[in-house]
C-alpha cells in the first residue's frame, strides 16, 4: 500500500489522482503546514525536505517532490500509460515539458502568494507578488502554446502532464481569466475535470 502525505490544494493534488487513475491501493496522512507540521521531528523524519507531498511507497521508501512521484508512479504503473517509458519516442519531450511545469511554474505560485517569504523588506511583498502574477501570464501563454494534441497536452493522450498542468490552475485566483486567454488549457482543463478520478481528488482538496 502507498501513504500519501498530504494538505489540501497543495502539490498533492497530481500524485492523488494518478494513485486514482491508477486503481492503486492507498491511504492518507494530512499533514497540517499551517501549523508547522511539516517543520516537526515527526515529519522531518519521513521527509528531510519538509515539503508536502511525500509518498511511501510499498517497499518503505519516501520520495518528496511532485514531478518526482509522478514519473515514479507512471513508471511503477506502465500499464495505466501516464508516464511515457523509457526509449518511448514521447518521452523526451514528455520530461522537457514536465519538468518546464516544476521549475517553470509550481514555484511562482510561492512567490505570488507567499511574497513575504521571498524578501525581508515588507515594502517589497506587492511588487514580488506582481512580478510573480506576470510570470505566470508568460507562463501559462508557452504551455498554451506547446499544448499539442486535442484535448490533451501530448498527440498521444492523457499523460500525467494533463493532471500536473490542470493542477497549477487550480492555483490561480481568477482562473476564468486564465482560460480566456489561452484556450487550450482552458480546454484541457476541462477535459482532466471531467474524468472521475480528477473530480474525486478535488472533492477533497476544495
Amino acid at each position: 500500500m502507498y501513504t500519501l502525505f498530504w494538505e489540501r490544494l497543495s502539490g498533492a493534488i497530481a500524485p492523488q489522482a494518478m494513485l486514482e487513475e491508477i486503481g492503486a491501493d492507498y491511504r492518507k496522512v494530512y499533514v497540517d503546514m499551517a501549523a508547522g507540521e511539516h517543520r516537526g521531528s515527526a515529519f522531518r523524519e519521513i521527509n528531510p525536505a519538509m515539503r508536502v507531498p511525500a509518498l511511501r511507497m510499498p517497499d518503505g521508501v519516501v520520495i518528496g517532490e511532485t514531478a518526482a512521484i509522478a514519473l515514479v508512479l507512471g513508471e511503477r504503473h506502465p500499464e495505466a500509460g501516464l508516464v511515457p517509458a523509457v526509449g518511448d519516442a514521447d518521452r523526451a519531450i514528455f520530461l522537457f515539458w514536465l519538468m518546464a511545469m516544476a521549475t517553470g511554474g509550481y514555484p511562482v505560485f510561492s512567490r505570488a502568494w507567499h511574497p513575504e517569504q521571498f524578501t525581508f523588506d515588507d515594502a517589497a511583498n506587492e511588487t514580488v507578488s506582481l512580478v510573480a502574477l506576470k510570470q505566470l501570464d508568460e507562463f501559462f501563454a508557452i504551455i498554451d502554446g506547446a499544448i499539442a494534441g486535442k484535448p490533451y497536452f501530448l498527440a498521444r493522450g492523457f499523460t500525467a502532464l494533463d493532471i500536473y498542468l490542470t493542477m497549477l490552475t487550480e492555483w490561480m485566483s481568477d482562473k476564468p481569466a486564465l482560460f480566456a486567454a489561452n484556450s487550450k488549457v482552458a480546454r484541457l482543463c476541462s477535459a482532466v475535470a471531467e474524468r472521475p478520478a480528477y473530480r474525486a481528488v478535488m472533492e477533497q482538496h476544495a
